[in-house]
């Protein structure tokens, strides 16, 4: 996931445990990874690799609610290894 923040530090601190968290707690996810992002476009981006598609959505559904004044723009992209 992509992931432009403009919340306060402390903020960014507990969504980075919180989404941790919801992925350590998830059957089927495998790792995830949060990266700095060196294009214009986003800030973030989560690299997290899972068995499937379900146990992201599953972790993600552990989420409180995006507060769009501090995480304004967010965008979910799958990869599959070929």
């Amino acid at each position: 996931m992509s992931m432009d923040w403009f919340g306060t530090p402390e903020g960014f601190e507990k969504y980075k445990k919180d989404f941790q968290k919801a992925c350590k707690e998830t059957k089927g996810i495998k790792s995830t990874k949060l990266y700095t992002s060196h294009q214009a476009r986003y800030h973030y981006a989560w690299i997290t690799e899972t068995d499937s598609y379900d146990a992201i959505m599953e972790a993600n559904r552990k989420m409180p609610p995006r507060n769009r004044n501090e995480m304004t723009h967010a965008v979910l992209e799958v990869f599959t290894e070929m």
